[in-house]
């Protein structure tokens, strides 16, 4: 499960703010992501009317966001919060990905597409499908074109001789992969 760093306002209209933080978060969830959105953590323990403590919370934030693989602009107005950590994203070489407040409103899946090995069932081992992974993650590409490229150089890679394993571009599940179930668990 990627983990994204959830970017959206929170000063101003601090219950539509909210309101609006949660609903991207879900939207990240049903992507099959791991969202984490400071600005609705940090706010349960610091006034953000402090500067000093909201100072303090933007750099905890800041912090979190090192530890994330994308950043999710979330909504149509960018405030100076996040300007700061958009900024800090590029820094860091974090993906900054932008997503509109009607994308969120209307729950509509981003693609993302990924390469599927298929070994032949004429091989020794018989039939099987994976998604092609780096670092244990499936490999994930914004646009099929991307993903077809990919899958057409690592065909090319495998030559003419025996030819067991070929790989497709596929648009990848936006839900998580893994069962189900009514609580949180933990794998070590």
């Amino acid at each position: 499960m990627k983990l994204v760093y959830i970017c959206s306002p929170y000063a101003g209209s601090i219950e539509e703010n909210v309101r609006f933080a949660k609903a991207a978060c879900r939207y990240a969830m049903k992507q099959g992501c791991a969202p984490i959105a400071p600005h609705l953590l940090y706010p349960q323990f610091l006034n953000d009317a402090v500067p000093m403590e909201r100072e303090a919370g933007i750099l905890m934030g800041l912090r979190v966001l090192a530890s994330c693989e994308e950043l999710w602009v979330c909504g149509n107005h960018t405030s100076e919060g996040m300007e700061k950590e958009i900024a800090e994203a590029k820094r860091l070489g974090i993906p900054v990905r932008r997503i509109s407040a009607e994308q969120i409103q209307k729950k509509q899946a981003i693609r993302q597409y990924g390469i599927l090995a298929r070994r032949s069932a004429l091989s020794v081992c018989g039939f099987a499908e994976a998604w092609v992974k780096q670092d244990g993650e499936p490999v994930t590409f914004d646009t099929y074109e991307e993903a077809a490229a990919e899958a057409g150089q690592l065909n090319e890679g495998i030559g003419p001789v025996n030819r067991t394993v070929e790989y497709f571009p596929q648009e990848r599940c936006p839900l998580p992969e893994e069962t189900p179930s009514f609580g949180m668990s933990m794998r070590l």
